[in-house]
C-alpha cells in the first residue's frame, strides 16, 4: 500500500490493550485520522491532555501507528490516552498504535472488512459488532453443519426436539463448616 493516502477522515478510533494474565501490558490511546496535508507525508501529533500519557511512551505509539498504517499517508491526532503505573509498557503502546492504525485502514475501506475480526482491542465508529453477536467464522460453520452433524440443523424441519434429562442436585443435607456435628 505504499504511496497511498487515507481517502476519508476517521474520528474516534481507540485501542485499549489489556491482558489479564499477571502483570500484562496495559495501554489506552484514542486518535483521529484525516487525509494527509499538502506535503502528503504521515504526521502524528500529540494533543493528549497533560498527565494522561508519559512522554516515554509517545515514540512507541508513533511507531505502532506507522506500522499499522502500512505506508498509507495520513494525519493522525492523538486525542486521549491512559496508563497504569505498574502495567504500562512500551510493548503495550506499540501494540495499541498498531491496532489503531489498522482500524483506520479498515474503516476507510483500504483493508477488507474481515480484517476487523483480527483487531482484538480496537474500536471505531461503524465497527461491526465483534463475536459473539457477529462472527463470520461461526456463520460459515453453521452453514456447513449438515455435512458434519445432521442433528445440528434447526428444528423447523418438523423433527422432534432432543430432550435432555434435568441435572440432579446433590443429595443430602449441608453439613456444618466445622465437620460432623
Amino acid at each position: 500500500m505504499t504511496g497511498r493516502h487515507l481517502p476519508a477522515p476517521v474520528y474516534g478510533v481507540s485501542a485499549r490493550v489489556v491482558m489479564q494474565t499477571g502483570c500484562g501490558p496495559y495501554a489506552y490511546i484514542a486518535a483521529d485520522f484525516e487525509p494527509p496535508g499538502p506535503g502528503g507525508l504521515t504526521e502524528v501529533l500529540d494533543a493528549v491532555p497533560a498527565g494522561r500519557l508519559p512522554e516515554v511512551y509517545v515514540p512507541c505509539v508513533r511507531a505502532g501507528i506507522l506500522r499499522g498504517l502500512e505506508g498509507v499517508a495520513a494525519s493522525v491526532l492523538l486525542t486521549d490516552a491512559g496508563f497504569h503505573d505498574v502495567d504500562s509498557s512500551e510493548y503495550g503502546y506499540r501494540l495499541a498504535g498498531l491496532e489503531v492504525g489498522r482500524a483506520a485502514l479498515v474503516a476507510c475501506g483500504l483493508l477488507p472488512p474481515e480484517e476487523a475480526d483480527s483487531l482484538r482491542w480496537a474500536r471505531w465508529p461503524g465497527r461491526p459488532r465483534p463475536w459473539p453477536g457477529h462472527n463470520p467464522r461461526s456463520e460459515a460453520l453453521i452453514m456447513a453443519a449438515p455435512a458434519w452433524c445432521p442433528d445440528f440443523l434447526p428444528l423447523s424441519d418438523g423433527r422432534p426436539a432432543v430432550i435432555t434429562p434435568p441435572v440432579r442436585g446433590r443429595k443430602g443435607r449441608r453439613r456444618s463448616p466445622g465437620g460432623r456435628a
